[in-house]
């Protein structure tokens, strides 16, 4: 059996928060964070955009599995999950049984507004009436995969804290 503690991934639509809240939280345990986007660019010399620009989106979701098998063979670390990440069947293992996940729930239009600011995402060219399907679809498998953490209102720092609670509930006696 691997020793050390779980890995903590955090899950969501883009714009929820992953990434910030994953660095606090990192910090916060002494842990390594990992934010899948930008190891899968780290590994590949290549931007998302560039990615889904020459080979499409399926390419990237090729190696969003291959960075999840990476990670699965490490243990301790802040995980934040690229959004779509968990849709891929043979993906939600790691979720399942390499982490303590959590997922970091937002309405669609708090989502969709913090990640309009951000001109990196290629999902961000689809149509808006697109990108909410897309959100309402993925809600399901969040709420299976991950446990919920509300984060309407709340600072990064607050839902890190939340978070660490949550951890802290889990691990207290009886």
């Amino acid at each position: 059996m691997r020793k050390g503690p779980r890995t903590l991934a955090l899950i969501g639509f883009m714009g929820s928060g992953k990434s910030t809240v994953g660095r606090i939280l990192a910090r916060r345990l002494g842990r390594t964070f990992v934010d899948m986007d930008e190891h899968i660019v780290s590994r590949s010399g290549r931007s998302i955009a560039a990615i889904f620009a020459a080979e499409g989106e399926e390419a990237f979701r090729r190696l969003e599995t291959e960075c999840l098998a990476d990670l699965a063979r490490k243990r301790g670390q802040v995980v934040a999950a690229g959004g779509g990440a968990p849709m891929a069947p043979r993906n939600r293992d790691f979720f399942r049984t390499h982490a303590r996940t959590f997922y970091l729930a937002l309405p669609f239009q708090v989502v969709a507004a913090r990640a309009s600011n951000d001109g990196t995402r290629p999902l961000l060219t689809r149509p808006r009436e697109e990108l909410e399907a897309m959100y309402r679809a993925r809600l399901p498998v969040y709420e299976e995969l991950g446990r919920k953490v509300d984060t309407l209102g709340l600072t990064p720092d607050e839902v890190a804290e939340r978070i660490l609670e949550l951890l802290a509930e889990d691990e207290s006696p009886g």
